[in-house]
């Protein structure tokens, strides 16, 4: 194998692993914050059942930011518009207007 070579696939192994290092950060922030949240509001009201939501809440948080750092989701944006941007056309509201 050539020296370039080798640099291509470690790079690739790099980019790899910070995605798979990115994607767990994401997710255990996402219940974490979550399941702090509901542990204190349960703890402020003398209630038990906060936690069980605000995980319910962690885990959809953390399903939506995965599919955000994996591309197959683009926030505010809807399947029609996103298949227009990718095939290369203009998005009405990115269009500069004058006035």
């Amino acid at each position: 194998m050539r020296k370039r070579d080798d640099a291509k696939n470690r790079r690739e192994t790099l980019h790899a692993l910070a995605m798979i290092l990115q994607i767990g950060l994401a997710v255990m922030v996402c219940m974490g914050m979550s399941l702090a949240i509901g542990y204190y509001i349960d703890r402020l009201f003398g209630t038990k059942f906060w936690v069980l939501i605000m995980m319910a809440v962690g885990i959809l948080a953390a399903i939506r930011s995965m599919l955000i750092l994996t591309g197959h989701y683009r926030p505010g944006s809807t399947a029609e518009k996103a298949e227009g941007l990718e095939k290369g056309q203009e998005d009405e509201h990115s269009k500069d207007n004058p006035d």
